[in-house]
Parts: structure tokens; C-alpha cells; sequence
């Protein structure tokens, strides 16, 4: 799923959507404010979060708020446990 994650007050918590979504004004407004944080897709998070409480909440209410000490399963993953292909690892062994 890709998400957006926004920083709700003074890091007081985050509230995620879905990427492309519109979110509830009147119910966002009651939150404060609300500043842009990152991106990211589920699939490539630290897998710290309940995922499918976080979807449940979003197929709900259109978003979900994680609390600031849980901010750890919103990040993603270090580059070195993702499975991708990194051009420099090949470049060194072919060398």
C-alpha cells in the first residue's frame, strides 16, 4: 500500500493515508496542524506496525493516526535489507 505520512502538531504523532487520497477536512482540522512528512510504500516498512489495523482504520475513515513513540514503523527499511538490484555491488565483483 502506498502511503503518505504527515507529522500531526509538534511531532505529537502522524497520521497516514493513502497515497493520491483526499483526506476529511472537518475531521483533519479537529486534529491541528498538519505538515507533509514522507512517503513511503508498506511493503518496504520496518515491520514494527500492525499493517492491517493501519488499513482497517484507512478503509474506515480515509486515514489512521499512529502515535509518536511508534514513529519507527512508519520508516522504511535500511537499503541494505531491501531486495534490490544495486549496480555498485556488480560493478565491484565484475572489477
Amino acid at each position: 500500500m502506498q502511503v503518505n505520512v504527515f507529522v500531526v502538531g509538534d511531532n505529537e504523532g502522524y497520521l497516514v493515508a493513502p497515497r493520491g487520497g483526499t483526506l476529511p477536512l472537518d475531521e483533519i482540522t479537529a486534529l491541528g496542524e498538519l505538515h507533509f512528512g514522507w512517503s513511503l510504500d508498506s511493503d518496504n516498512a520496518v515491520p514494527r506496525l500492525d499493517w492491517r489495523s493501519i488499513a482497517a482504520d484507512i478503509d474506515a475513515r480515509g486515514y489512521s493516526i499512529v502515535a509518536q513513540e511508534d514513529v519507527v514503523g512508519l520508516l522504511g527499511r535500511p537499503q541494505q535489507e531491501l531486495r534490490a538490484c544495486y549496480p555498485e555491488f556488480y560493478l565491484r565483483r565484475a572489477a
